[in-house]
This record gives C-alpha cells, structure tokens and sequence, in this order.
C-alpha cells in the first residue's frame, strides 16, 4: 500500500488523479491541496469525490512523507517546487519533459531554475521508457497532445524509412485547462472547429525529442468535453498490410495501447487509460493512420497513475481497468 500528495487537486488534471485513486486498491492514503480552497470539503467542488476529504493548503515537510507526490501545477512553476521534494515524484507539468535546456527555455520562454535535476528525470511514457520508469524518483509525465501522436507513430518510425509525418490533433476542450477564456467559451466552441497554435504548439518538441523526425503538428479544438483523435499522414517506404503487421507486432503486450483493423474512436476511449491506434490506409507514398485517447486519462491522469504503478512494482493495470464509455 502507497501513500499519495497530490500538489493542485481542483484543476482538471488533480480532479481526475482523485478520481482514480480514490478507486486504487493499493492506494491507502491520499492528500490533496488547493490554495484557494484549502480547508474546504473536495466534494462541495468535486461532486462525483465522495471521499472525506478536505483541501489542504501545500505543505513540503508533509508531502515528504508521502510515498509518491504528483505535481498537478502549471508549467513553470514544478520546477520551483520539484527540488525540494525527496521522495518519488510524477509532475504532469512540462518543466521536465525537454532533455534539452535549451529546447526548454526557446519553448517555454522562461529560464529553467532546475536543470540539475532534467538529468534525473525520465520520460513518462510507458510504452517507450517501461524499464527507465521503473527505476525513477522523478517522471516527467508526457503533455496529451505528444502522447496521442508519439504512440501514433513511434512503430513507423522505428521500422519504416522516412523522416517526417504531419499531424493533426482534434482535442476536447478540457485540455486547455479549467481557467475559461474567450477561446474556450461555450459560444466560441459549441458547433465550431478552431485550430490554434497552428504551427508553434509546444508539444511538438516532446515529439521530435522521442520520435528524432521531423513532426508537422496543428491541433484543432472541437465541441467535447474529452479526447483527441490524431490523424497522422506520413510519407514511408512500406505497404499498409505490412505497417499493420508492425503496429500489430510492436504493441501486441502492452496493456493499454491496441491496434484495431478500423477507425479508432474517441468515444470507445473515453473515461479510460487506453489507446486505440488504426484505419490504416495508403495513398501513394502517404499512409494514413489515427489514434485515439482520453486526454484526461492517458493523456494526463491515468498515465501518472500507471507510472506510479510501475515506480511502485505494482502491476501496471491495477487500478486502471476501467474500459471506455462509449456510448
């Protein structure tokens, strides 16, 4: 049995860390804090956490003492906190994701105050980095957006000749967060398709640091509360019998990334840590192919859980095994 320190548990990401842990068999103990709501009940906030709970404001020497600690706070600001942080830590924020200080601070355009800890920290994407993860104090869990796509085209890239893909990313409105604007406005979104960050997103440099080619990304925001389906177009050396047979081939243990033979579905995803990858189609040099997750889940929550899973020698499923929600 873990203890756990979640660091933001009102926003999307810690509402969603507590919905899966309140639900972990191995997970004893959980601490959640909240500046602006610290001394409240979650459940006034959080309807759907019946758990007796309350907002605490943060605490480092009390975070210690958990056995893991996830940082749910904005980018630039883990890293600020992160150092003064001794036991095994899972930061959803981007602060330490970028091998490369400099990629870092180009993208975020901020001076990184704790370089000397990038080193240590691993990229918390399982299906690439299982055997790093299990070893780590720090996890830099991977942003949403990066995660849909690496998994997209981590097979092709390792088997196939080529050296670039152009992606796009249709996403839910949860992933710009819980602070509404004029962009995330329901106006502004019911019945509209916004692309944004058309061709300067910040996760594109999560993609090409795991997947070394170039990646052509724009994401667009539609009328949903959760997902994203990527479509990937990638220009290789391979027939499509021949790519499925690979994706099949690459993915075929892993728990929760799956190749199907048709179009995968955001629905089909929705609510749960998987993702669904296929509809597999040639044109010429151009294969074209898509993936589908829950940004909040294995984009974000859910994949911090089955890090902690892993750092923790627990098997990696367990308190993962919810299946989508579709209908």
């Amino acid at each position: 049995m873990v203890s756990t320190y979640i660091i933001g548990g009102s926003g999307y990401t810690g509402s969603e860390l507590l919905r899966i842990l309140s639900n972990h068999p191995k997970v004893d103990e959980i601490t959640v804090t909240s500046r602006q709501l610290k001394g409240e009940a979650v459940s006034k906030h959080l309807p759907h956490i019946q758990e007796n709970l309350k907002f605490e404001d943060v605490d480092v020497k009390k975070a210690n003492k958990a056995d893991f600690v996830f940082a749910c706070i904005p980018h630039t600001k883990a890293m600020e906190l992160v150092p003064k942080l001794k036991n095994k830590v899972i930061d959803l924020s981007a602060d330490f994701r970028l091998k490369d200080v400099g990629v870092f601070e180009a993208t975020y355009k901020v001076k990184h105050t704790a370089p000397e800890l990038i080193p240590e920290a691993v990229y918390g994407l399982p299906e690439l980095h299982r055997a790093e993860i299990k070893k780590a104090r720090l996890v830099a869990n991977p942003g949403c957006m990066a995660t849909s796509v690496i998994l997209a085209l981590w097979p092709l890239v390792k088997n196939f000749k080529g050296n670039l893909a152009v992606c796009d990313c249709k996403t839910g409105i949860s992933g710009a967060g819980k602070v509404a604007n004029d962009r995330t406005h329901f106006g502004n979104v019911n019945e509209n398709v916004t692309p944004y960050k058309i061709a300067d997103h910040r996760h594109i440099a999560e993609m090409v640091q795991e997947l070394d080619i170039n990646v052509f990304f724009t994401p667009h925001v539609v009328p949903l509360t959760r997902g994203i389906l990527t479509t990937v177009h990638a220009f290789v050396e391979g027939s499509t019998d021949k790519v499925a047979k690979v994706y099949k081939e690459a993915y075929k243990d892993e728990p929760f990334t799956k190749v199907i033979d048709g179009v995968p579905s955001m629905l089909a995803v929705r609510g749960s840590n998987y993702c669904q990858i296929g509809g597999f189609t040639q044109d010429g040099d151009r294969l074209v192919l898509f993936s589908a997750i829950d940004n909040l889940v294995k984009g974000a929550s859910g994949q911090a859980v089955q890090n902690m899973n892993l750092m923790a020698g627990f098997k990696e499923t367990v308190g993962l095994e919810q299946l989508g929600l579709a209908p």
